[in-house]
């Protein structure tokens, strides 16, 4: 009794740790150690059905004392004998949850006139031979034949028990779900990776847009986003909670820091002498704006702060907002220095671009007064490591 509560309670753990990983080969690794170390087995492997090609491929095989074959160095569809004797409802076949080596011999005699079945195990009986294998046990999702274990024999060459079957059927099933919710988990991941690309596709398709307004930006929101992605690898990493989605904000939010600009006219954004008070008054609006066209996409939330917050100044002098040190959000800060440096290397209309010497040295003159301490360190560590 006690053995049997041991070995449920076992199997409770090996389910509830397979559920948590969500990739599908880490996943049949984990699982094939199990059945090795759980039962002494020579080897074991498990074939893993694949939708889209329609046949059962070798994810994992393992064995320290027997056979062990390379991943996807075997592919086998429905007609293999393996397969055939689990799928094919035409066979009279009592069980199908398991089937051993040693029963084979049994089911010819009970099925010595039916000269199909008996072709099918010769052929059975040949293909295992390839696997060594001494058991075979299928697992099901619904009617569809999902996975497939090939275990060897046992270290010490005892049978294998009814424990030892029990083990495996249920197993079997456990490994099924498991291997279904890793595809799905794998499947979503691969789709919101598809639109991720997309989206970022379409935010530097629009990046260029707002450059190409301003005959002196060519090119610089592309720039800001890189010095913005090289800095914040050297910000301490308790100021963020979650660095890769932090990070990917980042990007969004540098590549599309000035699109508020696309609602102020050309011929101010390129206007060859210094601006108006009432021009300067309407270029500063633009955070303001940018974070306006931003604000409904419920996925933009953290990058809409650095567009709307970007000119703010440690200090508290800077616009639209005038906030003060810990109140501008950090992705805004990351961008004010990335913008500043860019802005002050390159050309513009009244002036000719600044020597990166003296754009570095200005930056670090204004840490605490324009600019974020935390950001200025960090940018002059990636300054340093020749990452700007």
């Amino acid at each position: 009794m006690k053995q049997e509560k041991d070995f449920k309670n076992y199997l409770s753990r090996v389910a509830k740790q397979m559920i948590l990983i969500h990739d599908a080969n880490l996943l049949s690794k984990l699982i094939i150690r199990t059945v090795t170390r759980s039962l002494s087995v020579k080897h074991a492997g498990l074939f893993l059905y694949n939708k889209t090609n329609q046949e059962y491929i070798i994810e994992v095989s393992r064995g320290k004392k027997g056979l062990k074959i390379p991943v996807g160095f075997t592919k086998i569809r429905n007609t293999n004998p393996i397969i055939n004797f689990f799928l094919n409802q035409n066979l009279s076949i009592n069980n199908r949850e398991y089937l051993l080596l040693s029963q084979i011999k049994k089911i010819k005699e009970e099925n010595k006139f039916n000269k199909e079945f008996i072709e099918l195990l010769i052929d059975l009986e040949n293909e295992l031979s390839l696997y060594r294998a001494e058991l075979i046990v299928p697992g099901f999702f619904r009617k569809d034949l999902m996975v497939v274990f090939f275990i060897g024999g046992k270290i010490e060459n005892q049978d294998f028990t009814d424990d030892d079957i029990e083990f495996l059927t249920v197993l079997a099933s456990d490994v099924v779900m498991a291997i279904q919710n890793a595809k799905l988990f794998e499947d979503i991941k691969q789709q919101l990776d598809v639109n991720k690309q997309l989206l970022l596709n379409t935010v530097e398709t629009l990046a260029t847009a707002i450059d190409i307004k301003n005959a002196y930006t060519h090119g610089h929101a592309e720039r800001v986003m890189k010095y913005s992605m090289a800095l914040v690898k050297y910000i301490p990493h308790n100021l963020i909670a979650d660095l890769k989605v932090f990070e990917d904000s980042l990007k969004i939010s540098a590549l599309l820091h000035d699109i508020g600009k696309i609602g102020i006219p050309e011929d101010i954004l390129n206007k060859p002498t210094r601006l108006s008070d009432d021009e300067i008054d309407l270029v500063r609006k633009h955070p303001a704006m940018g974070a306006e066209i931003l604000e409904p996409i419920s996925e933009f939330q953290v990058a809409t702060l650095g567009v709307k917050f970007h000119h703010e100044k440690y200090d508290g002098s800077g616009y639209p907002y005038g906030l003060v040190g810990e109140d501008i959000p950090l992705i805004a800060t990351i961008i004010s220095v990335a913008d500043a440096y860019d802005a002050m290397l390159g050309d513009r209309p009244y002036r000719k671009g600044i020597d990166k010497d003296k754009v570095i040295r200005e930056i670090e003159l204004n840490k605490n007064k324009q600019f974020n301490p935390a950001v200025v360190d960090a940018f002059l560590e990636a300054v340093s490591k020749n990452e700007i």
